[in-house]
């Protein structure tokens, strides 16, 4: 039923197809449980389209239990990306990685007269597939063993001393950020750091080209359509409550010490 609602909502009829540019982009968003997964699924054999998952989580290798992937007999029944294809001991992939991986994977999906439909819980990711950007930021290659992410680097000190640091270089961000929000923090000095320019400047020449607004720049593709998924807080309770007892039963906690035994082994490698 939901899905038959959301099918109208996205309303593409067959003269649409074979037009490139007209085709939607269909985003679901939603809190953990509301269940965006199912939906996204139902519309990709509805629609035809392919999913692309926006979960920071996801993108990593192995997990398939704690980060709650689609299975596999469903992967099957409707194309997905983005999913299982990141070590997750690599510390380093970042929102401009997903993002530059993902807008390619969209536009090869467009180019084959099908629906993407981007689904996740991580909403800095959909933002990036959503609006153009004017900064990027990317890591610093130091040599061929090893890459250094700027920000991972500022993440590593005290947040009450990265956010006097913003405020000497951008005020105007480090008004609208807490001392705590270290990622945010640390995003904005990087955006200073390797471009000399402040992040309020960026966000305001975004903001002032045409199609840009008070919630960023253009949007990068034409013709969204967004579905954010609201379910009532009891039945919502009762499906995490569940989720967590299937996952335990699922061998969650397996997954987990398999994880952290190999963590610890690459830590004592790398201090050899």
């Amino acid at each position: 039923m939901a899905a038959a609602a959301a099918a109208r909502a996205v309303s593409v009829g067959p003269g649409l197809r074979g037009l490139q540019g007209t085709l939607p982009l269909v985003v679901i968003l939603g809190a953990t449980g509301t269940g965006k997964s199912t939906l996204a699924l139902q519309l990709g054999q509805r629609l035809g389209g392919e999913i692309v998952s926006a979960d920071s989580m996801q993108v990593y290798e192995g997990l398939d239990i704690i980060t709650n992937k689609v299975s596999a007999r469903e992967q099957r029944m409707c194309q997905h990306h983005m999913i299982s294809f990141v070590d997750p001991l690599v510390t380093n992939y970042t929102v401009v990685d997903f993002r530059n991986k993902a807008t390619a994977l969209i536009e090869d999906i467009f180019a084959r007269d099908k629906i993407p439909i981007v689904v996740g819980g991580t909403n800095y990711y959909i933002e990036a597939l959503l609006w153009k950007v004017l900064v990027n930021a990317k890591p610093q290659e130091m040599d061929t063993e090893k890459v250094i992410d700027r920000k991972v680097e500022l993440e590593k000190e005290d947040g009450h001393v990265l956010h006097k640091r913003l405020s000497q270089v951008d005020p105007e961000r480090a008004a609208k950020l807490h001392p705590h929000d270290k990622r945010k923090v640390a995003r904005s000095l990087q955006v200073f750091e390797e471009t000399g320019i402040s992040h309020s400047e960026f966000l305001h020449r975004q903001q002032a080209e045409e199609g840009g607004g008070p919630l960023g720049g253009p949007l990068k593709f034409p013709n969204p359509c967004i579905l954010w998924l609201h379910t009532d807080q009891t039945v919502l309770d009762e499906r995490l409550d569940k989720r967590v007892d299937d996952m335990l039963a699922a061998g969650l906690l397996d997954e987990l010490r398999d994880f952290h035994r190999r963590y610890n082994q690459k830590k004592v490698a790398e201090n050899r």
